[in-house]
């Protein structure tokens, strides 16, 4: 009996000791499975023509937040290809999807995609006119770069949507361009703006000139006018915004959201 029960423990110890052994090794190789089954991150920026696809099969089968998030992945990539898918959310049912395509072009170094922005305004002149979130969106993506040919579209059809949000992204959409016509547009907006509205806009008027200007005449349109009529025709905007105290450059960079400082090659 004695004998029995030696053997039994013998078997029980041995089991252990296998047990933890096993218990052991499986801990050890436990990361090494998990490493190799892991799929690897791709730590490389996609190719121009993955984005045009990620455009392409977003629009044509994701849903309006999955366009949003192409569109937005997409302003990096100055290329013909994702141009052309970007600018079919110019056209999208979804306001979010359009106010994406208008941002996504405009921050797009491709020359395609401001013509594409351009060519939008023009068709769609009328219908804009109702659309108090597209119009500002689209002036402001039309003004980013800096273009004058953004001078045109920015001072069409003013009464046509008087709202402060439209006036702002024309007063600092013209800033953004530097050319002494855009002070001259400036100067005729205001008229079109009339007397008792511009007090809505005297703040934005005002940061608009002194962007241009590197002066500050504060908010009094005379005042503005005043040195307009001194110096205009010797007058040329200096080819970079000069410093701007930190309330005036908040309010800019707030507007552009970050985007580069006037008169940069980048923002051109």
């Amino acid at each position: 009996m004695r004998s029995v029960k030696l053997l039994v423990a013998t078997c029980l110890t041995l089991g252990a000791a296998n047990a933890t052994d096993f218990a052991a090794a499986a801990r050890s190789t436990a990361p090494r499975m998990a490493h190799a089954l892991q799929t690897p991150e791709r730590k490389d920026a996609p190719t121009a023509a993955e984005v045009a696809e990620r455009l392409r099969a977003a629009f044509e089968s994701g849903s309006a937040p999955q366009r949003v998030l192409a569109l937005r992945a997409s302003a990096a990539h100055a290329d013909a290809a994702v141009v052309e898918q970007a600018r079919r959310g110019l056209r999208d049912r979804d306001l979010e999807v359009r106010l994406a395509a208008y941002d996504a072009l405009g921050r797009n170094a491709h020359a395609k995609a401001f013509e594409a922005l351009l060519e939008h305004h023009r068709d769609k002149r009328k219908e804009l006119r109702t659309l108090d979130r597209d119009l500002p969106a689209l002036l402001t993506a039309l003004a980013r770069r800096g273009d004058a040919r953004a001078l045109a579209p920015l001072g069409d059809d003013v009464q046509a949507q008087r709202l402060v949000p439209t006036i702002r992204a024309r007063m600092l959409g013209f800033a953004r361009i530097r050319n002494k016509a855009s002070i001259e547009a400036l100067m005729k907006l205001v008229d079109q703006v009339g007397f008792v509205d511009m007090h809505n806009h005297l703040e934005d008027f005002r940061l608009a000139m002194v962007v241009l200007s590197g002066v500050d005449r504060g908010r009094s349109v005379d005042a503005w006018r005043a040195w307009w009529s001194g110096v205009k025709q010797e007058f040329t905007p200096s080819e970079r915004m000069a410093e701007l105290s930190a309330q005036d450059a908040a309010r800019w960079r707030d507007f552009w959201r970050d985007a580069p400082a006037v008169g940069d090659a980048d923002a051109r």
